[in-house]
């Protein structure tokens, strides 16, 4: 009976730390949309600390970017890792790109992959244009179409272009 009530105890306590990250994250996103960058920043550290995964990847955006800390695309990684780690589509392209720029493009696909197979439109379009730039044009053909369908700014074009080369 004893340890019912020690199990009980903890749920509470999780959901307790659970509901707290979700209001600094809340708190965040409402300093981010008023333009106030450094108390965002405050407040989303807090919810990622704690393991809010979307707040795991606005961190990760706020150190690309340089909003509300200084640009630090080391620690942008590492942030986007983790809610990449945790399946957070956004923040798995996001990897992709930063692994694209170090010039990894094995670690870059392997990132968009994962994510384009999540419907994550921005990461089919980079894992097309990857393909592209490796001649495997089909793959790409395929990958632009699926961006496409899940409403790519650029991916219409990108097929325009692509037909005109043939390719179906």
């Amino acid at each position: 009976m004893a340890s019912f009530f020690l199990i009980l105890i903890m749920a509470q306590s999780v959901a307790f730390a659970i509901g707290k990250a979700d209001l600094w994250y809340r708190t965040g996103f409402d300093y981010s949309q008023k333009g106030n960058n450094d108390k965002a920043f405050s407040y989303m550290l807090r919810a990622a600390d704690s393991g809010h995964t979307a707040a795991q990847n606005n961190i990760g955006l706020s150190y690309l970017h340089g909003l509300g800390v200084e640009k630090d695309e080391n620690k942008a990684f590492i942030w986007f890792e983790k809610a990449a780690k945790k399946g957070l589509k956004y923040a798995q392209n996001e990897l992709g790109m930063l692994y694209q720029r170090q010039g990894n493009d094995i670690k870059a696909q392997r990132w968009w992959s994962i994510a384009a197979n999540a419907d994550d439109e921005y990461a089919q379009f980079n894992l097309a244009s990857l393909f592209l730039q490796q001649k495997k044009i089909k793959k790409a053909y395929y990958w632009f179409k699926q961006a496409n369908e899940n409403q790519h700014p650029q991916a219409q074009m990108a097929l325009n272009e692509l037909k005109k080369m043939e390719v179906e």
